[in-house]
């Protein structure tokens, strides 16, 4: 299911550097920007209501996603520059296969008191 990995709609490089259109949709609360180590892993849980971006800025990564309470899960390979959904009641996991840099949207802010995330 290569149709779910999201790349760049525009890219512009010359001698001032690059300029990368990475995603053209979605209402973000939240943008982060994180960095993990080789066979590192984050996620492992779902939400029921935050929709969220992941892009790998550089780096490679695995996405496992399933959906809740189901034992069918589908595996990506993230290159740099490569992007994936993460919807509502899909399990993701993020198994990081060296030193990557990300960036995540989120459509709901991290709330302490209604953290929005779940496991099986």
């Amino acid at each position: 299911m290569e149709d779910r990995i999201i790349k760049p709609s525009f890219i512009r490089e010359d001698n001032r550097g690059s300029f990368i259109e990475i995603l053209n949709e979605g209402p973000w609360e939240t943008i982060i920007h994180g960095e993990m180590k080789t066979n590192s892993e984050m996620g492992d849980h779902y939400h029921k209501e935050c929709k969220a971006f992941f892009f790998i800025t550089k780096g490679k990564a695995k996405v496992s996603i399933k959906e809740a309470f189901k034992d069918v899960f589908i595996e990506y390979e993230l290159n740099s520059g490569e992007g994936i959904f993460f919807m509502p009641y899909e399990m993701h996991k993020v198994h990081y296969l060296s030193n990557s840099s990300f960036l995540l949207l989120k459509s709901y802010r991290f709330d302490p008191n209604n953290p929005d995330i779940y496991e099986e």
